[in-house]
């Protein structure tokens, strides 16, 4: 069982404390998926509002990033 601060930087990349916290955040991002308390969000330099589930497919559907599999 990992500490909780390494299971922070594993899925964010970053320990808590560098994180901003807000009181005021969006009601749901590009996808209409709700923002919730705790939740993590980017928001693009086009002013989007991406939940960090939906990086990916933010990336696939405004990035024209290509989706790919490792064979196993």
């Amino acid at each position: 069982m990992d500490h909780p601060l390494i299971q922070q930087i594993e899925r964010t990349g970053f320990p808590l404390h560098f994180q901003e916290r807000e009181s005021d955040y969006p009601a749901e991002d590009i996808f209409g998926d709700e923002i919730m308390s705790n939740d993590i969000y980017f928001i693009m330099k086009d002013g989007s509002v991406v939940l960090e589930q939906n990086l990916a497919e933010y990336a696939v559907q405004h990035l024209d990033a290509l989706e790919k599999q490792a064979e196993a």
